[in-house]
């Protein structure tokens, strides 16, 4: 039987699908490989039962690929193609994502700053991901230990921290007003077929 469509739904699903990819982000050592990508599987199903939700194509597709680059990645590829290619997955995840669900709360007229949290969403994650392929460049590759070598930063190396320090200011700002988007569309349209 063929899922109704619910946003109220697939924004838990999508809040939940957050917390596994957080918990695989942080424990991915202690988990080890294979503990931490299993995690990341379960992440990109959960997060394609949203989009699927949602009926966002484009953001299902996104989790599908995604999932296919988990299960490779516990099979042992690995490489800064794979850490650009996992960041630019989850923004061509997010952003449908947050484009679909501001259609449904336009369609059920909920004001526009509700709607503006999830544009500061949609900005602070493309800043992100950006930020985070960009440092995964090779060119990048050991500028830490030479820098470590001269006793001062290479030029590569500055680049490469403020790309870092970017990302991740980027990313709380991200998850922060994610949570508080997904918490209201959850809360505004609950119940609610759309």
């Amino acid at each position: 039987m063929m899922l109704r469509p619910n946003a109220a739904a697939a924004a838990n699903w999508t809040l939940i699908a957050l917390a596994v990819q957080l918990v695989a982000g942080l424990c991915m050592a202690p988990l080890g490989r294979m503990g931490g990508f299993a995690l990341l599987l379960l992440c990109w199903l959960m997060s394609g039962y949203a989009a699927l939700r949602l009926r966002c194509l484009a953001a299902l597709s996104a989790a599908a690929a995604g999932a296919v680059l988990a299960v490779l990645s516990m099979a042992g590829i690995s490489g800064w193609m794979v850490n650009i290619v996992s960041n630019l997955l989850f923004l061509l995840y997010y952003l449908p994502l947050q484009n679909a669900f501001d259609r449904k709360l336009a369609a059920a007229d909920v004001s526009k700053g509700t709607r503006m949290l999830g544009r500061v969403w949609a900005y602070a994650t493309l800043a992100q991901r950006g930020a985070s392929m960009l440092g995964f460049l090779p060119y990048f590759d050991g500028q830490d230990v030479l820098s470590a070598q001269q006793g001062s930063y290479t030029t590569l190396f500055t680049v490469q921290l403020t790309l870092e320090m970017i990302a991740l200011l980027a990313a709380i700002v991200s998850y922060v007003w994610m949570v508080r988007y997904l918490w209201r569309v959850r809360t505004l349209l609950r119940g609610e077929a759309v």
